[in-house]
């Protein structure tokens, strides 16, 4: 289970990164926000498939 949090310390400090770099440039227009909060969905969704396969993984013993 170490590498799982050390996989979730990674994600925390990318998104908190994101919401940095996102502050730096400043407000952009509505269509670039809506891009960048869909991508940062996806990043969600994929990184919450990735634990779950992880977990699997860990249970069968791989």
């Amino acid at each position: 289970m170490e590498h799982t949090k050390h996989l979730e310390e990674l994600n925390k400090e990318t998104l908190a990164k994101l919401e940095e770099y996102m502050k730096t440039k400043g407000t952009g227009s509505t269509e670039n926000n809506e891009k960048i909060s869909t991508a940062k969905e996806k990043w969600q969704a994929s990184w919450n498939e990735f634990l779950e396969t992880l977990l699997v993984l860990e249970k069968l013993e791989i």
